[in-house]
């Protein structure tokens, strides 16, 4: 008997903790490192935030996003740009709240299981229940997007980062950690402006005093809108206003985009470091030859060789410095160089070789090695047609249209670039 009810303990101690069992027969695998979920009709929120409250967010790379409409839609291009990684990739779409959405997870994060973990064990519950409210992008079928991107921090002695939020709204009942957003403004709104609405009344915090996130949010209706938080305040910067923003007049700023510093003019005037300036010079030199999705692709495909470091001889001045970037420093010419051809080609020959012996390595002997960014994923999100085309991958170029009726995978870029 003294057996048997210790046994229904630890039993009961399993199921309480959220880690009983993995999770394998609710994942599709699609590729290697790539995996389809089976649609949530449940979403547990207090488990999400149990989860982030001891799960510390080391992003370790950068993102580069951009918004524009086209011929009546509205186009979200989007680079997740870091070291190949041997974590996966996760096609997530929900039907439990206000709206159903789609999104994609790539959990290169180091709480995450490794490829070989998914396959020979599934996911523990925690992580399974985890995993919607980890998505770099959610686009619900109201027609509203949201995209993710980190911001680089400004630390103090101490080691926190002086922009951080240990709340934005201390008198709301919902406080929320900002990777989780996506999901809950997903869940919740059709519009921008609903979103900023629904914004207003969470509580949203940095995670262990780190540096934050910020979200390019944009509507079938036309609008769209960056949305950052520093040192406990909400910033909005609005298409609609962008020629009022005389400060990012440095950037010739013809479109809603982002890298890896902060844009809303209390944080951009202090930040010592603005991460990614080269990017973002080069999405807006080139943001006006975007007439379609293929356009799009092609801009956000050859920004993500922008990412090299200068002490390469063989791109050398041919490029941006993703670390020391600025506008001083950087010839505004290089982005032509970046554009031609050629540099395209060496570009890739390099992040090839050196990504097919790195991908199974432990993270931060991979980050030792491979000392320059690339884009572990490219996307073009149709905002109206609810749909997300995605390379994943640069050496392997898998290929995905992924959309609420299902994923196809695509033999080249021409299926649907056009």
């Amino acid at each position: 008997m003294k057996k048997l009810i210790i046994a229904l303990l630890l039993i009961a101690m399993l199921l309480t903790t959220g880690c009983a069992g993995g999770h394998k027969s609710k994942l599709t695998e699609l590729d290697k490192y790539i995996f389809e979920v089976e649609e949530y009709t449940e979403l547990d929120y207090d488990c999400a935030d149990a989860f982030y409250a001891k799960s510390n967010d080391n992003w370790g790379g950068g993102c580069s996003a951009i918004s524009k409409m086209v011929d009546g839609h509205r186009l979200i291009g989007r680079n997740m740009d870091q070291s190949i990684s041997n974590k996966c990739v996760y096609i997530i779409r929900t039907n439990a709240g206000k709206y159903r959405t789609l999104g994609l997870v790539y959990t290169h994060r180091d709480y995450s299981p490794d490829y070989e973990e998914v396959i020979s064990k599934g996911l523990s519950d925690e992580f399974y229940k985890s995993l919607p409210f980890m998505c770099d992008d959610v686009v619900n079928d109201a027609g509203l997007h949201i995209e993710i991107n980190m911001r680089h921090g400004e630390y103090w002695p101490n080691g926190a980062d002086k922009f951080a939020c240990e709340g934005t709204n201390p008198d709301s009942s919902e406080r929320v950690y900002m990777f989780e957003l996506p999901r809950y403004i997903g869940e919740n709104c059709a519009t921008v402006a609903e979103a900023k609405e629904y914004v207003s009344t969470l509580n949203v915090y940095s995670q262990n005093y780190y540096w934050n996130y910020c979200f390019i949010v944009s509507d079938s209706d036309g609008h769209s809108s960056l949305l950052e938080f520093s040192s406990n305040e909400v910033h909005w910067l609005d298409e609609e206003k962008l020629d009022s923003y005389d400060w990012l007049d440095v950037y010739d700023t013809k479109a809603i985009a982002q890298a890896n510093f902060y844009l809303n003019k209390d944080a951009w005037l202090i930040q010592d470091i603005k991460t990614g300036e080269g990017r973002y010079i080069a999405l807006q030199n080139g943001i006006d030859a975007v007439h379609s999705r293929s356009d799009m692709y092609d801009l956000m495909h050859k920004v993500q060789y922008s990412n090299f470091y200068l002490d390469y001889d063989e791109c050398k001045n041919n490029c941006f410095d993703p670390r020391s970037e600025n506008i001083g420093e950087v010839a505004w010419a290089t982005y032509d160089l970046v554009m031609d051809p050629d540099f395209e080609d060496t570009a890739r020959e390099m992040i090839n070789e050196v990504n097919a012996g790195v991908r199974d390595m432990p993270r931060q002997e991979k980050q030792d090695i491979n000392v320059y960014w690339e884009s572990i994923f490219t996307e073009v999100v149709d905002v109206n047609a609810k749909e997300i085309f995605v390379r994943i991958f640069e050496n392997e170029d898998l290929l995905y249209l992924i959309s609420f009726d299902g994923t196809t995978k695509l033999e080249s870029i021409d299926d649907w670039k056009n």
